[in-house]
């Protein structure tokens, strides 16, 4: 905790001589609706004063919320998934049994992962989610793993979907300085703590996309840097998305697989919402 003793006035200034300013112990900081827990002003900060006299500056949780916040936002999740954890994949949504059971199995790797990420991390494991259902959940429980380890671990991690990743470099190319933009997206993309790329095999395949890819990959693999992966096809499907064969190798040596349900919880979600919007408009009173 930082002393505040150089930053606020200590002295109460009467009758043209300087007298020391007695205080009471007791919070300085007034609580106001700008903190979201109602502890500070909204600066982050809750200035007291000791028993002793002396000034402090404690951190509130709200600076803390709001620092963790901007890590996941830098970490580029999508706003929809911000505030996602492993709790919020629910099961109980799947209709069919296999895909619940299923579902149970994959979240439970996910939560043994994130417990246990020190170890994959040094291991330089990550995950495979895959099926071929869209909409499936693959995306909200990679990125709920990824929100976890930023919580849990302070990581700083990168996500992005495979076809932004390629989209995001090709432009790059129209720079005024193309090469130095090229590289420094490649480099963020071989050397992020943690890289989840999503949809892995929608992209159209090229020789130029392939190697791109492989290069990332390699890299990542080598340093020992976990990556999850989600995509719409097992790991053995990827020889014919990627003819060159080195994709799939890498991903094998890289990942722990995990088959997600073929039913799109997506399409479950969007018809639940919609009877709930018709009974807010049919229960409308003119």
């Amino acid at each position: 905790m930082n002393n505040l003793r150089d930053i606020l006035p200590k002295m109460n200034i009467s009758n043209g001589s300087a007298q020391p300013l007695y205080k009471m112990p007791g919070r300085l900081t007034k609580a106001t609706d700008d903190c979201m827990y109602r502890e500070c002003d909204g600066s982050g900060l809750i200035h007291i004063i000791r028993e002793d006299g002396s000034e402090v500056a404690m951190m509130c949780k709200c600076r803390e919320y709001k620092e963790l916040l901007n890590q996941i936002k830098t970490a580029r999740i999508p706003d929809e998934y911000i505030d996602k954890r492993i709790s919020d994949f629910d099961t109980k949504i799947y209709q069919v049994k296999k895909s619940v059971e299923v579902a149970q199995y994959a979240k439970r790797i996910a939560t043994r992962y994130v417990e246990q990420y020190l170890e994959m991390e040094d291991m330089g494991k990550g995950l495979y989610f895959y099926s071929n259902t869209k909409g499936s959940g693959k995306t909200l429980l990679s990125i709920a793993i990824t929100n976890e380890l930023i919580i849990k671990y302070k990581i700083k991690p990168v996500y992005i979907s495979v076809v932004n990743m390629l989209n995001e470099m090709k432009h790059s190319f129209s720079s005024k300085d193309s090469n130095r933009t090229f590289y420094s997206l490649m480099e963020s993309f071989k050397h992020a703590s943690l890289l989840v790329m999503d949809d892995l095999g929608v992209e159209k395949t090229t020789d130029w996309s392939e190697e791109v890819l492989t290069q990332i990959l390699d890299e990542r693999m080598s340093y020992k840097m976990p990556t999850i992966i989600t995509s719409n096809m097992p790991i053995q499907s990827l020889q014919k998305k990627y003819p060159a064969g080195r994709i799939k190798s890498r991903i094998e040596k890289m990942t722990f697989p995990v088959v997600m349900p073929e039913e799109s919880v997506r399409e479950i979600l969007s018809k639940k919402e919609n009877e709930e919007i018709a009974k807010m408009f049919l229960n409308v009173v003119d």
